[in-house]
């Protein structure tokens, strides 16, 4: 059956969270699906529009949609997403609209559907005005279609468009979609463990009041009740939704990623390269001043994602790290990189200098080389004794380059190579390394640094992009005691690097489900006693470390091969099901 569908979130054009990356990452595929008949609707934020949005005037049944709106106070900003394949994306800028209409929206959902939002803070009205006027906007877009309208609709952010659509007894049919609870991730926040309720066949709304999240949960659940089909993108979600919010989903929609846009494994091994002279770079300037480490074959094990430390699993990295660092041989060593952005002021001095020196003396080095190289392509022609002086003159500046990285240095290399905008002594990664004795010290096997500040190109210390970083590490380690789905370790699979999950995550379940042959990626059960999930996997960090190069490039062969099998061409088919089943019912 032919359709049109309209793809609401608030991520669309606006890069916030996890999300975007969904939406993006489909976007091919539902571009070679749909065509025309697409059209992603996002919030207008002006800073990430200029960036993902190609404007242009809008024509046609957009025009017109805009035109029949009722909703005084709303600006469009219709074009193409540069980011999303060039896909059909219309921006709602809802400002005006909300500062006027806001309490009014407020009032009409306690009347019809019971949220409770008179204390509701900002970060909820802001997206509830937006979605409200969405839902308006799709009713008009009704008008102008002459094809059945299927509305897909992700997370309570863009619940107020189900909402409205139901209040108006529209007949256009809407699928929900959650990429987690928002009760689920209130109570987890701070590491509280909620395995325990959700043993329980249900939790009254009230526990949202105790968390202060009762609006967007009330908002979420109307969602899931109102909407004509209901979908979760993975089995622990599932189950969550179940708990929280009293209602199962119909359909589950696992995530997924776009295997045409990733490099080959050729390509990876190219990338590969180039970011490792980029790291090695770094590493010499930030360890050389100090003391002298080997880092050709030293393994590079990092762990991102947002400054969560107990709901990421940094905790358990971090202790496992410290275990780690007491069982490597001598001789062996881990660069171990926690790449979680926080608030920073600037490069710390001492690193600044280093790093600047480093270049420079690295710079006449290469000079006097490549004069070295140029005189020995003279011979027999050139006189032997204008050799041994170039040679001289290199073994002289190679001297002066060690004095003058190595003046006596009281401390170790610092653990984070920037001035954090609160005191060192608050931040919980820093504490908690410091207190397994990862202060690299030069007795320290595992090297660490805590590097927080979003990677790029341009970037002042590391001058690495997040897709370089994956494609140089030999593992990412994702410990996360609460994740809906987990898109880290499946993307880290994808660029070729060994990946731990957990049996928490939407993403280790499901393999563990379908009991796929997942070689190269390591599913940690959080179930056992803490000290013993820590043990266990400093053991498999050490057994990764101790094996050839061959055997870790047949691993992350097998892990990449299991990565593809997230490839969108097969699971957009979930998607489809939920639409067709919208369509289906009355």
């Amino acid at each position: 059956m032919q359709y049109f569908l309209v793809e609401i979130s608030y991520e669309a054009g606006n890069k916030v969270g996890g999300i975007w990356t969904v939406l993006t990452s489909k976007s091919r595929v539902m571009k070679a699906k749909f065509g025309d008949n697409y059209l992603a609707i996002g919030f207008y934020n002006p800073s990430q529009a200029a960036i993902e949005m190609i404007e242009e005037e809008p024509s046609g049944y957009i025009l017109n949609a805009i035109k029949d709106m009722q909703l005084p106070g709303i600006k469009f900003h219709y074009g193409s997403w540069a980011q999303g394949n060039n896909v059909k994306l219309l921006l709602l800028d809802t400002s005006e609209f909300k500062q006027n209409n806001v309490n009014q929206i407020k009032g009409m959902f306690w009347d019809k559907f019971k949220i409770d939002s008179l204390n509701a803070p900002e970060d909820y009205n802001e997206p509830l005005a937006w979605s409200y006027a969405v839902g308006a906007f799709v009713e008009s877009l009704a008008k102008f279609i002459n094809m059945k309208i299927v509305c897909q609709v992700h997370e309570w952010l863009s619940a107020g468009a189900i909402l409205y659509l139901k209040m108006k007894n529209s007949r256009i049919p809407t699928v929900f979609t959650i990429h987690a609870t928002v009760l689920g991730r209130a109570i987890s926040y701070g590491g509280n463990d909620i395995q325990a309720l959700l043993k329980q066949k249900s939790i009254d709304d009230k526990v949202a009041y105790d968390y202060g999240v009762q609006a967007k949960h009330l908002t979420e659940k109307a969602g899931a009740f109102n909407a004509t089909v209901f979908t979760a993108v993975s089995e622990t979600v599932a189950d969550e939704a179940q708990v929280m919010l009293g209602k199962r989903p119909d359909v589950i929609t696992i995530n997924g990623i776009d295997i045409t846009g990733l490099p080959s494994m050729d390509d990876l091994e190219a990338m590969r390269k180039t970011a490792q002279d980029k790291l090695y770079n770094f590493l010499n300037a930030y360890f050389l001043p100090y003391y002298d480490t080997e880092w050709i074959m030293s393994p590079l094990i990092f762990t991102s994602g947002r400054y969560e430390f107990y709901d990421k699993g940094f905790d358990l990295f971090i202790d496992a790290l410290g275990r780690l660092d007491k069982m490597l041989p001598d001789g062996k060593y881990v660069i171990a990189l926690i790449a979680v952005p926080t608030g920073t002021l600037s490069t710390k001095n001492e690193v600044a200098a280093n790093y600047l020196t480093y270049l420079s003396v690295k710079a006449q080095l290469s000079r006097d080389i490549k004069g070295f190289e140029e005189t020995a392509s003279m011979l027999p022609t050139a006189n032997y004794s204008s050799l041994d002086k170039a040679y001289n003159r290199i073994i002289t500046d190679a001297r002066l380059v060690i004095s003058e990285l190595r003046r006596p240095r009281p401390t170790n290399p610092p653990i984070c190579p920037f001035v954090l905008s609160y005191p060192e002594e608050n931040d919980q990664i820093l504490s908690a390394l410091k207190r397994n004795g990862l202060v690299n010290s030069k007795d320290n096997k595992v090297k660490v640094i805590f590097y927080p500040k979003y990677l790029m190109i341009g970037d002042e210390l590391l001058n690495l992009t997040y897709n370089e970083l994956l494609s140089i590490s030999t593992a990412g380690v994702f410990l996360s005691k609460y994740e809906p789905f987990g898109y880290t370790p499946l993307e880290a699979a994808a660029y070729g690097s060994l990946s731990f999950t957990t049996d928490r995550s939407g993403f280790g379940k499901y393999l563990q489900t379908y009991k796929f042959t997942n070689q190269g990626i390591f599913i940690e059960s959080l179930s056992d006693e803490r000290d013993n999930v820590v043990k266990k996997v400093a053991y498999d960090i050490l057994q990764i470390v101790s094996l050839e190069q061959d055997d870790i490039f047949a691993l992350r062969t097998s892990a990449r091969k299991t990565a593809e099998l997230f490839d969108w061409e097969g699971l957009i088919t979930n998607y489809l099901q939920a639409y067709e089943l919208a369509l289906s019912r009355p």
